[in-house]
């Protein structure tokens, strides 16, 4: 009963732990910053330009 419960969740920890790795390094060291489900889904990262906000003006 152990394995049955065991086994299954140690192959989903691991498939799920190494695509997850792969994508971390992918956007870290690919120059477009597309990980795995941004090439399935057809995707892009687009870049803009940072506006500086006051936060004491917010409230």
């Amino acid at each position: 009963m152990v394995l049955r419960v065991f086994i299954p969740g140690l192959m989903y920890g691991l498939t799920i732990g190494i695509v997850a790795i792969i994508s971390f390094f992918m956007v870290v060291f690919r120059q477009d910053k597309r990980s795995l489900h941004d090439l399935m889904a057809a995707t892009y990262v687009k870049r803009l330009n940072s506006i500086k906000v006051d936060s004491s003006k917010l409230i």
